[in-house]
Order: structure tokens, then sequence, then C-alpha cells
């Protein structure tokens, strides 16, 4: 069997071993009050013409999608009451979103990301029916009933699901009747899923992923069931169920691929496991229901710190003198702010309405531990939670955005940043503060080869091929990875093998590169988030950081040299690292990490 199609034995398995406690509160409200923020502060950017500025950016250019996902959070805000003094500025967003079609329209061109904006404006459109002055009302209804779809959306992939998502809404408005436009955007893309539920935008981006599987749980929550209904509604569940074994304890997003450590990530886990968590509930399967509802709130806990802030930060970064610092660098003015600050908020606002919150949050995944997911075959990835720990190690890295190997060590309670939240790649794909890291770094080894070192974090999905073994026990997990290279895509090294144990003690891995002479670990020890400034001691064979009230311990035993410090910053979208080296004599090393 394949061991996607086991998910929910191995998933009510681990929550049949949680104990029965009672839940920290947290109120469904914080979607909206972390929706509130960013809102107002985009409101104040707002042009004469009714499109919203980015703060970051150039004043009177717009961030592509920024009007329309605006126009969708202050939709969600005002449905729940609140953010009522912003009606004039709602329609004034929408006003413009319709001039948009309707030049497009008249010049016989698409609408660049067409699909994104109007997925939003139509929500917002749906919750002014009935409050907007006649005239307006008649004005936007002719406007977006006006379009034909093949002519205004445009683009391929993740696209192609913003644009069936606009026409599930225009359908639900009584705007269109293009349903067979929805199913063959759909069919399409089919064979684009994992048997986990998954989709595979190019490269594997996790947020594509998770950006699709929110569109398909948006089209329901819009009254969508067509001809492929019953298929998505497997995905979605097969989806929710790999995302309750991928997600952190701290309730962050996996980090992989472009678009990431935004916080539109654990907003769309928020939207997807509110309405996956109704379905399980009509199921039946209210413990389920509960630890969905329960993964959902915990990654709009986890994004406080970074929103309820003016500004807010739109990144996990403290970043101020640099705010544009790990934004991707397809956006032409450099700031993806507003654009992303706003998907956030839109997300996190229908998380509010999405969620039924009679189902009781219950414990998840993550409050259980001794568990593992690994993706073999698409994503490339495997996850362990144990103890209060969690792991994430990437076996084939991407250049410009991920390297290879163990990429984030996290403590449920401790900033995700104080370890590793994410791997450090010397050709980022986004904006960087500092000088580019000279290499990529993740926790792992190096070794020898003509007179220079080589380290696995450098290896790329070319490289070499992965053996992958696991054993889970309820209190521990243990994983042994091996890379084997393919001719010479591991340089000076036929294989390298790294088993971890992963309990409440923290993580215990032995590296071995068979034949090598030595061998390295590289860590990232944590220098900066922007604001916050942490404290490092190097003691032989040890290293400490002390940070934000935690401690990140890392012990080499038999280390003969360092660790010592690389001259030169490694930044992350994260924050700004120093790259700590200890060296050990033969082919093999030991290391224990933990967080206190």
């Amino acid at each position: 069997m394949h061991p996607a199609l086991d998910l929910e034995a191995k998933v009510d398995a681990i929550l049949a071993r949680a104990d029965d406690e009672t839940l920290p509160a947290v109120p469904a409200s914080l979607y909206l009050d972390l929706a509130e923020s960013i809102v107002r502060q985009a409101a104040r950017l707002q042009a004469p013409d009714g499109h919203v500025d980015d703060l970051y950016g150039p004043p009177g250019v717009e961030t592509s999608t920024a009007t329309g996902r605006y126009a969708g959070a202050v939709a969600h805000l005002l449905r729940a009451g609140r953010c009522l003094d912003l009606l004039e500025s709602a329609m004034a967003a929408l006003d413009w979103c319709c001039d948009q079609v309707v030049a497009a329209y008249r010049e016989g061109r698409a609408w660049r990301g067409s699909g994104f904006y109007l997925k939003d404006a139509l929500v917002l459109y749906q919750v002014l029916a009935g409050t907007a002055p006649s005239d307006r009302m008649e004005r936007w209804t002719r406007d977006l009933a006006s379009y034909d779809p093949e002519q205004l959306y445009d683009g391929g992939h993740n696209w192609l699901f913003y644009n069936a998502a606009a026409e599930v809404v225009r359908i639900e408005s009584g705007l269109s009747d293009r349903h067979d436009y929805v199913e063959q955007a759909l069919a399409s893309q089919l064979e684009q899923w994992t048997p986990f539920g998954m989709y595979r935008d190019p490269n594997d981006p996790v947020t594509y992923d998770l950006t699709v599987r929110q569109g398909l749980a948006f089209m329901f929550e819009h009254g969508w069931e067509g001809e492929h209904a019953g298929w998505a509604r497997e995905m979605l569940r097969r989806g929710a169920l790999a995302t309750l074994l991928f997600i952190s304890p701290n309730g962050v997003a996996p980090y992989g691929g472009r678009s990431n450590q935004f916080h539109h990530m654990e907003a769309m886990i928020a939207y997807l496991a509110e309405w996956q968590a109704k379905e399980e509930a009509r199921r039946r399967n209210l413990r389920l229901a509960g630890a969905l509802r329960r993964m959902a709130l915990a990654g709009a806990k986890a994004v406080r710190r970074w929103i309820l802030q003016d500004p807010y930060f739109s990144l996990k970064h403290q970043m101020r003198a640099y705010p544009c610092h790990g934004h991707d660098r397809y956006n032409p003015t450099g700031s993806l702010h507003a654009a992303y600050g706003l998907l956030a908020a839109n997300l996190f606002g229908g998380a509010h309405h999405c969620a039924a919150t009679g189902i009781p949050m219950a414990p998840a995944p993550t409050d259980v531990g001794g568990y593992t997911l690994h993706l073999a075959d698409a994503f490339y990835r495997v996850w362990a939670t144990a103890g209060g720990y969690h792991l994430q190690i990437d076996t084939a890295g991407q250049p410009g955005y991920d390297a290879t190997g163990l990429g984030r060590f996290h403590k449920r309670g401790a900033p995700v940043e104080l370890a590793l939240n994410m791997s450090i790649v010397p050709d980022p794909k986004w904006h960087i503060a500092v000088a580019n890291p000279r290499r990529a770094v993740a926790i792992g080894p190096g070794w020898p080869v003509a007179g220079a070192w080589r380290y696995l974090a450098e290896a790329n999905r070319e490289s070499h091929a992965v053996a992958v073994t696991t054993r889970e026990e309820n209190s521990a997990v243990e994983l042994a990875v091996t890379y084997q290279s393919r001719g010479d895509g591991l340089p000076g090294a036929t294989e390298v093998r790294e088993c971890y144990r992963l309990s409440d003690e923290g993580l215990r891995c032995r590296i071995e590169v068979p034949g090598a002479p030595q061998v390295h670990l590289q860590a990232p020890l944590l220098e900066t988030d922007g604001q916050l400034r942490s404290e490092v001691t190097l003691a032989p064979g040890r290293a400490t950081v002390r940070y934000a009230g935690h401690t990140y311990a890392l012990h080499v035993p038999g280390c003969q040299e360092g660790p010592w410090l690389e001259p030169w910053p490694a930044a992350n979208r994260n924050g700004i690292y120093r790259v700590a080296l200890f060296q050990v004599e033969g082919p093999a090393l030991e290391y224990h990490a933990e967080i206190t």
C-alpha cells in the first residue's frame, strides 16, 4: 500500500495516544485581529483612484494583486462587523478592479493576474450587496458579468486554480454560467497531484501546494459541486492529513521553494484546516476535526508577533532597516509587502468565516509526537516530530532556495529562528540585507577533497540518490538518510550517511562519510533577526546561542578542532547567522543539539 493511502490510519493512531487535556484557549477572533492590523495599515496607502500602494514600493505603483486582496480582506472584516469606517474605501477598491476589467475587455486582452484580483474582489461584491448605492451596484454587476473567462484570465499551473475560483464566485453571484470553464481548468491539472493530496507547481514550492488547496476549499465554500468535486474532496482530505504531519509544533508552515516564510502560508493552512474540520465533523470524526482546528489556530498564534505591529512584518524577521529582506525577486518594485501582507489578511479573514467554532479544539499530532513523514517522489523532504521537538530535512536541495540536509530544528515554545527555521543558500532568489553567503549551509557534514572542503548542503536534485528508513516510537523517532553519489555528484564521497534520533532530550545524530580523513560539522548560529540579538558562546566542541529567553546548545564529542566561525555572514529569510565549524578526525562524528 502506498503510504499516502494509510495517512488517516496513521493520524488516527497518533491522536489515540493523546492525553485528555484542556488546551489553551485561542479565540477564532484572532483571525480578525490579524486581518484588521494589516488592512488598517493598507488603508492609509490607498490612492485616490482606489488602488493600494505598497509601503516600501514607489508611490503610485500598485504591487500586483494588492488591491484585489485588500478588497477581499475588507470584505471579511465588514461581514464580521469590523472596519465599518472603511466602507467607502472598500467600494473605491472595487471600482478600481472593475475599471481594470472594463479596460481589458474593451482592448480585447487579458488582465494579468485577473484571477488573483477577482477571486477576492468578487467576495467584496457579494458582501456589499444591499449596502452599496444601487447605481454603484448596477455598474459592478454589469462590469463583472461582462467578460469571457478565456479572454480575461491568464497564466498556467497554480494560476488556473485562482481563475477557476474567481469563476465559481461569479457563478454563485449569478454573473456567469461557465461551469465548463471551471471543470476544464481543473481537468488540465489532475496529473500534477501527488498521492498525498499535494499539488506540484514547478519545482515543488510548498507555498503553491498550499495556495492551490486553499483555492479548492474556497470553491467549495462558495457552492461549487462540479464534476471534479469528489476528486477535489479526496485530495483535500489527504492533503490535510499530510499537513498535520509536516506542520511544526510552533504552528509555522514548512520551508521550501519560492514565496516562502510569508505569513500567508499559515493563513492558507488556517483556511484549509478550518474547512476540513467541518468535513470531518460531518463524517463524525470529531477528534480529527478538533485536531485540524488546533492546527489552524496554532498558525495564527505563531504569526502574531510579526503582524500585530505597526508597520507589520510581512515575513518572519524584524529587519526594519531592510524590510524587503527575504522578498522574492520576481516583483520589479522589490517589495511584496502589500501583496503578500494583504493575502494573509484576506485568508485569515476568510478562515474566521470558514470556522465552525462549535467544534472544540482537540490535541493535534504535534501535541503527541512520535512520527515521521517522508515525501520521496515529490517535494523530497522528511519531517520528524517527537518530545516537543521537530525537524525538517531537504533530501535534494534547490539552488536559489534550499540547501540539502537538515534545514529546520524547532522546539515547541522557542522562537523558530533560534536554531534554524530554513537552510541557507549562496545564490538566493530573494532580496538579502547583507552579502550573499559563500556556500550553501544546513546543519550537516563536510569532507576534504582536492585541497578544499565539500559540504552536503551543496548537493542538488541531480547529484545523488537518497534512501530513507524510519523507526517510530511513542516518545522518540529514529531516521537514517543515506545520500549515494551519482558519478561525481558528491565530489570526494561515494555516500554520506546520517542517523538521527529525536526525543525530549533533543536531537542526536551520527554522520559517516566513508573514506574521509576528517569530517566537518557546519551549523548556523543565529546573530540577529534584525531586532533581537543573540549571545553566542564557543568552547571546545561546544556552541551555545542565547536568544529571547531560550538557549540552543550544540555539542560534538571528540571534536579535535573548533568550533570556529566563518568570517562571513550567512543569512536566510529569517535573519543573519554565523556558520560554526567543528572538525573531527576520521570518517564519522556525532553531535547532540537541544533547545531549552
